[in-house]
């Protein structure tokens, strides 16, 4: 079984994980999926970035 912690909250931050969760959700379960989409969101960022940076391109036809 994992270790368990306790973490503090402002109410305030509680309520919002609260609304954000989905039926049957723990609130670790709730962390765990906006940690996950955070870290997508950062890794397409990455990955935007490297397709903007790049100024050469090759056609597919090329590849053949």
């Amino acid at each position: 079984m994992a270790e368990i912690t306790t973490i503090q909250l402002e109410t305030k931050t509680k309520e919002k994980l609260k609304i954000m969760g989905r039926k049957g959700e723990t609130y670790n379960d709730i962390i765990l999926r906006l940690v996950d989409l955070a870290e997508y969101e950062s890794f397409m960022k990455k990955q935007y970035q490297i397709l903007d940076e790049e100024t050469e391109w090759v056609p597919l036809e090329e590849l053949e």
